[in-house]
């Protein structure tokens, strides 16, 4: 009895490591997200700031093992392990998420009154990006 409760213990033990090891983002960003809405980062004069997207998005994060997917109209499109950095040389602390397969990243950031996850376009790692778009994304799961 004693060798099973032990047991037991360990395992519960090595599971809290394992979720206290993972960065508080991936935990914030873990489940599935839609992508709701698309915002233009430089529009034409008097054109949409922003526009629905014409495809179905989904992106899933499991943050206990680092994965992301990308599902875009039913077919996984991107699959990699993901980590959280911050921008170094930005003259405020930026959040961004590492997608190491291609080698680039995503500035992320939250909304208050709508409560969205907010990804940047993606750029190579060490580059900067002034111009993309933003990419809305409601959490369904």
């Amino acid at each position: 009895m004693r060798t099973i409760l032990t047991f037991i213990c360990t395992i519960v033990l090595l599971s809290a490591c394992e979720t206290a090891n993972t960065d508080p983002l991936l935990l914030q960003v873990n489940g599935q997200w839609k992508l709701i809405k698309i915002g233009i980062g430089f529009p034409a004069p008097g054109g949409p700031t922003e526009i629905q997207p014409t495809y179905q998005e989904t992106l899933e994060f499991d943050a206990s093992n680092g994965n992301f997917t990308r599902i875009k109209d039913g077919k996984v499109v991107e699959q990699t392990k993901v980590s959280v950095s911050s921008d170094k040389k930005a003259t405020y602390n930026r959040d961004m998420l590492i997608f190491e397969k291609s080698n680039t990243y995503s500035y992320i950031s939250f909304t208050e009154t709508s409560k969205y996850m907010v990804l940047y376009q993606s750029a190579p790692v060490g580059s900067t990006l002034a111009d993309g778009n933003s990419f809305f994304y409601e959490k369904i799961k």
